[in-house]
């Protein structure tokens, strides 16, 4: 089976759940757009002391700029903070949800079979459960890495 596929198939499980993705894709847009803060600040940095080194002002001059410089840091690290938390939470929940759904599916899958299938050696309760809850485990780890 191929990624595609396997996405495709996985697609009605993670459909009723399409505000959490978003809001996910959308936290990890802004997380990047928080990143590039520190680049931007470093070239205000940069330019603005050398302005006052050029112009000759002094220490007094030099400590607005650190100010405001500390006080844009400080506030990008809380919002960083509290856009990581809404990633975990989100990512989380839906993580949670599509496996309770693909639990839940393959359960009333399973109670459809005949009851010869489950006389079958080969298919006995313990190795069918271990074998669905590593396939929903694999295939919830992959959900939860996507978004």
């Amino acid at each position: 089976m191929t990624l595609s596929n396997l996405f495709k198939n996985l697609r009605p499980f993670v459909k009723p759940y399409r505000s959490l993705v978003v809001a996910t894709l959308l936290l990890t847009l802004l997380g990047s757009f928080t990143s590039q803060v520190n680049a931007v600040i470093l070239k205000y940095t940069v330019d603005s002391i050398n302005d006052l080194v050029e112009v000759g002002q002094g220490l007094k001059e030099g400590l607005k700029i650190i100010t405001f410089i500390s006080i844009v840091l400080l506030t990008k690290e809380i919002l960083n903070a509290f856009i990581s938390f809404g990633q975990k939470y989100y990512g989380e929940k839906l993580r949670i949800l599509v496996s309770q759904d693909l639990s839940q599916a393959i359960i009333e899958k399973i109670l459809t079979y005949k009851m010869a299938f489950y006389t079958n050696q080969d298919n006995q309760a313990g190795k069918l459960q271990t074998r669905i809850d590593r396939g929903i485990e694999s295939l919830t780890r992959l959900v939860q890495n996507f978004f």
